[in-house]
């Protein structure tokens, strides 16, 4: 699967529809994507690999989109003052570079002729030359101009055209291009990222956007197939036929888009495309990878409460006021917010043969449902990080010094922190990090058989409540244990106390467990579980088999 997630960073879309200069677009077509791919490619130079990544792009299958709805903007009538022609119309344009063309061959044959020496005559060519290339007479030279000539030049003595400049504001300021079926190799992805963080803009100049490559798109609400509306697609040769038309234009004359004209249902997939369940804590993540360099991959798992706090207080540190309750996790009043926020979750080595529970990396986890002033904020608030430190972040702990860390852009080589091993759709997860249960179920080792065998129900029951919380159904089979159930992952005694406010304001102990799950049908992750799950407790891994302790 490849996904393409673009967010408009100004929460408008202004393009104008194709067949309608006073109507807007939306969604946007990705013909028109596509060709902003294309100038960001361009402008860097037409590097070779990007090239290939292009054209492997542009045969695909028509993506599907997923989008939010878009309200209009009264589209009004502005009229523009016209360029002065006598400056930049393109006719002037073409009969100067002629004009060049000639004077410079001319002064070659004389300078040549004259045994490589500046004659008279080669002086004056070389001054109608630069004659030529001089413009600033024609629009700074008042003292030989007329008045009228010199007033024309300003915007006020110049014609008006009528121009439009319909936009959309979305409710939600981002739209995903999804190619289901697609499967880039990793040399394609590292292209095709490159290529996203150079493009700026969609559609036109004042509609700025952020790309980047995701692995977790929301389901699509425009597929192609049977329906009324029709987007631009590209096909096989659209990168060839958008150099052609440069060339024709010249980025003077007007120009027009090639495109496939494909039809598009806006409506969700149907039965034969089921979408796996998915939590509501489910979304983006930004991964930073600890540095092996710097010893950094020295802590063990039972300290991802400490990692995940500290990180989160060093991107609050740099979040602009007020911060939004999605990075905070707290409402202005100081009360936990009842919807889903930003998670931080460190990303223990667990599931495979010589795996030991050393945290590897952490992840900023973006739930879908975060509304864009609280990712705005915090893809911000990351970015002044980084302005601030300039090769790698670091993480300052009381005793455990500083851990150095650097977010990853494209294809990640640690697979234990990749985002596709964390949230691939499985019916069986198995805790990495033990959760922390809502209710504290009473003692699990001590007293009498039937009060811990009391204890171990109300444990399952509130492990079942945390599926319940993220908006998932009750698993099938529930097991729980203070050991872990798959390599790697360190036990729950070990981990420290998690203490958290309670209701009367004072801490309260958690009951950390750990548990293995089984749902009736596959669970689409990242998923985490419990009290602690935005601070790195309860983080689950997908398994193909519930005993299985070994990738």
């Amino acid at each position: 699967m490849l996904a393409i997630e673009v967010n408009f960073l100004t929460g408008r879309y202004v393009a104008t529809a194709h067949n309608d200069r006073e109507a807007s677009e939306w969604p946007p077509h990705p013909a028109r994507f596509f060709s902003a791919l294309v100038a960001s490619w361009a402008e860097a130079g037409e590097d070779g690999a990007e090239r290939d990544a292009l054209e492997w792009l542009e045969a695909l299958p028509p993506p599907s989109l997923s989008t939010s709805a878009a309200d209009p903007r009264r589209v009004v009538s502005h009229f523009v003052p016209v360029n002065d022609t006598r400056v930049i119309s393109g006719s002037l344009y073409e009969g100067r570079s002629r004009k060049l063309d000639e004077l410079e061959d001319q002064f070659e044959t004389e300078f040549q002729l004259s045994g490589e020496q500046l004659t008279k005559k080669a002086e004056r060519t070389r001054d109608k030359i630069q004659k030529e290339r001089d413009v600033d007479s024609q629009v700074s030279n008042t003292g030989t101009t007329s008045p009228k000539s010199a007033l024309e030049l300003l915007p006020d003595g110049r014609g008006k055209q009528e121009r439009h400049f319909p936009s959309v504001t979305p409710s939600e300021a981002r739209v995903t291009f999804v190619w289901p079926d697609a499967d880039p190799s990793e040399a394609m992805r590292g292209s095709l990222d490159n290529l996203l963080n150079r493009v700026t803009r969609l559609g036109h100049s004042s509609s700025l956007v952020s790309c980047r490559l995701v692995c977790d798109p929301p389901p699509p609400n425009w597929t192609p197939g049977p329906g009324s509306q029709v987007l631009r697609c590209t096909g096989p040769g659209q990168l060839a036929a958008l150099g052609e038309r440069y060339q024709q234009h010249q980025a003077i004359k007007p120009r027009w888009l090639p495109f496939s004209a494909v039809r598009y249902s806006d409506v969700p997939s149907g039965p034969g495309h089921p979408v796996s369940l998915r939590p509501d804590t489910a979304g983006d993540w930004i991964v930073f990878e600890f540095l092996l360099k710097s010893q950094s991959r020295r802590l063990p798992s039972t300290r991802a409460v400490e990692v995940a706090a500290t990180m989160r207080a060093a991107i609050m540190s740099h979040a602009e006021d007020p911060i939004p309750e999605g990075l905070s996790g707290h409402q202005l009043t100081g009360a936990p917010t009842a919807e889903p926020h930003a998670a931080f979750l460190p990303l223990p080595y667990v599931g495979f043969k010589h795996a030991d529970g050393r945290i590897m990396g952490l992840a900023v986890s973006l739930p879908a449902s975060l509304d864009d002033v609280s990712r705005t904020a915090t893809l911000r608030a990351i970015g002044l990080w980084e302005q601030e430190e300039s090769d790698s972040l670091s993480l300052t702990f009381g005793s455990g010094g500083i851990l150095k860390l650097q977010r990853q852009v494209g294809p990640i080589d640690l697979v234990s922190i990749r985002p596709e091993l964390w949230r691939k759709p499985s019916k069986h997860w198995v805790s990495a990090t033990p959760i922390a249960l809502p209710t504290h179920p009473g003692p699990l080792s001590k007293g009498s058989a039937t009060a811990r065998a009391k204890a171990w129900d109300r444990a399952e029951r509130g492990v079942v409540a945390s599926c319940r919380h993220v908006g998932l159904p009750d698993p099938v089979q529930v097991e729980v244990s203070l050991d872990p159930f798959i390599s790697g992952a360190r036990s729950a005694p070990e981990y420290p106390a998690f203490r958290q406010r309670g209701r009367d304001g004072k801490p309260v102990a958690r009951r950390l467990i750990h548990t293995a799950l089984t749902f009736d049908q596959p669970v689409q992750g990242p998923l985490a579980l419990g009290a602690g799950r935005f601070l790195g407790l309860g983080l689950m891994r997908p398994v193909s088999d519930p005993a299985m302790t070994e990738d």
